[in-house]
This record gives C-alpha cells, sequence and structure tokens, in this order.
C-alpha cells in the first residue's frame, strides 16, 4: 500500500519502488539485531526444516543458476526471504494466537485506511482503463486489495462464544464490514468466493475437531480431502461462475485461460530448472512470452508461474509441503479453546491461498502481501515464551 499508485495501467505510469524498497530492506539491520539478541531463538527456528523445503530451496537455487536474468532472480529470492523471517520469528516466540491479534490490528487498520484514502484520493483509489469503476484503494492492483480483504476478514472471525459487548468488539465489526464493502468494491469474484468458502470452512473444520481421538480426525480428514477434491473444482467454478456474470465477466476468468493456452508449453522446455526465480513476475518477460489483445503483466496462476520460474520439482515440492501441513493441523488436538481456534484460521489461510493461487499470480513465494499471512500459518513451531513458564511451573 502506498499513496498516489497510479488507477491506469493503460497510461504507462511507473511506479516509485523507492519506498517499498526503504521498507523491505529495513527489515534486514532489525532481523541482524534480533540475531544477536537472540541466537539461540534464531538458530532454533531455522535448525529445522522439512524435507520439502529442502527441495524447495534447491530448486529455487538451481533456478537462479539457470535463470535468463540472474540479477532478478537473486533480487526476488532475497525479498521473498527477507520478507519470511520476521513473521516466521514472530510466531515462533509468541505462538499462533498472538500472532493472529496482530495480523487482526493490522486488518482492522488497512480496512480504515482503504476506506478513507478511497474516499479521500478516488483519482488514485477507483481504477481507469480497462479496469474502470474498480477499486483498488491504497494498492497497486483491485486484485490485491480483494485478496488481502478476503484473508484478512477470517483473520478477523471470532473462534471463541459471544460475551460481553466490548469496544474493540464494534471496532472489529465495523472493520470487517468495510473489508466486505471492499471486496464488493473491487468486482473480484475470485475475492468473493474465497470470503465465502473461508467463512464457512472456518466453522466447519470446528466440527472435526470435535473429535478427540486422533486417529479418528485423520479418517475424517482423509475422506474430505478426497471429496473436496473431486467435488471443489466443479462448485468453485459454479459460484465462480455465478459471481463472474454478476460482475459483467465471464466463465473465461476475464481472459486468464488465453494466457495460461501460451505459457504451459512453455514448462517442458525447461521443466527441471525453470527459467529463473521470479521471472514470470516480471512484465518485459511476460510482454516477451504472451500475446494477446491486453496488456497480461501475470500469469494469473500461482502454481503455472512456480512451474515456469523454479521448475516441476520445486512447485510439486512446494504443494506437497502445504498440504500436507494442512493435514497435520486438522489432526492435530489443542485443549486450548484460544490455540484450536487459531489453528482453525491457519488450515483455512492456508487453503484460501492455495484456491486463490489458481486464478492469481505470486501468492506464494513472492513478496505478496499475504505472504506473511501463509508464513504464520505454515508454522509449527511451539512459542518459546509459552514454553519458557510451563517448565517454571511445579
Amino acid at each position: 500500500m502506498w499513496y498516489g499508485l497510479p488507477a491506469n495501467f493503460d497510461d504507462g505510469a511507473a511506479v516509485d519502488p523507492l519506498p517499498m524498497k526503504i521498507l523491505l530492506y529495513g527489515l534486514i539491520p532489525l532481523s541482524g539485531l534480533y540475531f544477536l539478541l537472540e541466537q539461540k531463538q534464531f538458530l532454533r527456528v531455522f535448525s529445522r526444516f522439512s524435507p520439502f523445503i529442502v527441495v524447495v530451496g534447491i530448486s529455487c537455487l538451481t533456478s537462479i543458476v539457470f535463470s535468463i536474468d540472474k540479477t532478478a532472480s537473486l533480487k526476488g529470492l532475497a525479498a521473498v526471504i527477507v520478507l519470511a523471517i520476521p513473521p516466521l520469528l514472530y510466531r515462533a516466540r509468541y505462538g499462533n494466537v498472538e500472532a493472529f491479534r496482530v495480523l487482526g490490528r493490522f486488518a482492522i487498520a488497512a480496512a480504515f485506511i482503504n476506506v478513507l484514502y478511497t474516499a479521500a484520493f478516488p483519482q488514485f483509489a477507483i481504477m481507469r482503463g480497462s479496469y474502470a469503476g474498480m477499486v483498488k484503494g491504497a494498492f497497486y492492483h483491485k486484485n490485491t486489495l480483494g485478496q488481502f480483504c478476503s484473508v484478512s476478514f477470517v483473520c478477523l472471525l471470532s473462534t471463541e462464544k459471544f460475551g460481553r459487548l466490548r469496544y474493540s468488539t464494534l471496532v472489529r465489526w465495523a472493520a470487517m464490514l468495510c473489508l466486505l464493502a471492499l471486496i464488493v468494491a473491487t468486482k473480484s469474484s475470485t475475492a468473493v468466493v474465497l470470503t465465502m468458502f473461508g467463512s464457512m470452512m472456518l466453522y466447519g473444520i470446528r466440527v472435526i475437531h470435535i473429535y478427540p481421538n486422533r486417529l479418528f480426525r485423520s479418517f475424517v480428514v482423509f475422506l474430505l480431502f478426497v471429496i473436496i477434491g473431486f467435488g471443489a473444482s466443479f462448485v468453485y467454478l459454479g459460484v465462480a461462475s455465478a459471481v463472474a456474470e454478476a460482475f459483467g465477466k465471464d466463465i473465461t476468468f476475464s481472459g486468464r485461460t488465453n494466457i495460461w493456452e501460451q505459457l504451459l508449453p512453455l514448462i517442458w522446455d525447461r521443466p527441471l530448472t525453470g527459467y529463473g526465480f521470479a521471472m514470470f513476475r516480471q512484465p518485459d518477460v511476460m510482454e516477451e512470452y504472451v500475446k494477446v489483445t491486453f496488456d497480461a503483466r501475470s500469469t494469473h496462476n500461482t502454481y503455472l508461474e512456480l512451474a515456469l520460474n523454479i521448475g516441476i520439482p520445486g512447485v510439486t515440492a512446494w504443494t506437497l509441503f502445504a498440504l500436507t501441513r494442512v493435514f497435520r493441523k486438522m489432526t492435530i488436538v489443542d485443549p486450548d479453546p484460544a490455540e484450536s481456534g487459531a489453528r482453525r484460521k491457519e488450515i483455512v489461510i492456508i487453503i484460501l491461498i492455495m484456491l486463490g493461487a489458481m486464478t492469481e499470480a505470486g501468492m506464494m513465494l513472492a513478496p505478496f502481501i499475504c505472504w506473511p499471512h501463509m508464513v504464520i500459518a505454515l508454522s509449527e513451531l511451539r512459542p518459546r515464551l509459552r514454553t519458557n513458564r510451563n517448565q517454571r511451573q511445579p
């Protein structure tokens, strides 16, 4: 988010990257300071990796070696790592409950900021050209605003019993209404569908967590994966089609299928190494390989983008890593209601981002605004502060 981002891409207005670079590079010395102060904690976080993550890491490094633009690939990987370290450290130190509390506060602030920004600066907040009338707020693109609002709405949903009405609750409800209004104003069918699915999944998963037996829950989760795997595609396409028609779009996802048809054959030219990390997020690369009647600035599919960037082994390992984490989180029994609610949010956020990645680019392994959400949700480290408190108790 930033002030004055262009509302019409057809004008060729450039985005000044300096403020974003300052914010991004500012995380490096802060992460270094944390390492000096908490070396044991830092090493604990990064001493254990899933074998899938090792494969992803090797694929990313290999893709850089064979990249068509090594400098851009190195910068892209550095941005992803720099943005992943702080939320991962925070999640490991304070736990998922506190992490989602902070994400919720940011979501509330962002909701109000974008509504006020749209009202005060409509010349920047409301898109023109081929996206005329669609609200993007302080974001670069209306799809980014829609995806962020969908994930943020889930973060703000309550998983606890309704208690006494408080001022903070009223503020949270007002922010949720703002998020819903922004989702509708973006006219993003993907965002609308993800918000509906996310809300239903958050409370649907609670039914699974009622059963304390882990083996039974594993069996239920396995059946759900099979059912969802076959049925979700039909349901998702049906709902997406209805929503798209309501916004005056078509089931071809606003020209996405045309882009995919041109990019899919390119995967088999470099199936193992890809074209280089973050390459197909570069406008000049997209312009070189995709020929359509409109300005295609992305692949509009994260899995396709990753396959082109880091190769088939890398995207396969990353997908399996995310799916296994969802499965394990579903089968874990949390006696603490707060932690159980936070874990359900982790599951939903992973699924939402993975579903959104089917029609949007850069939602995983990219410096995207929901990347910290994904990092926090995928983490399984126990909070150090809670562990220390438990050890001091008799």
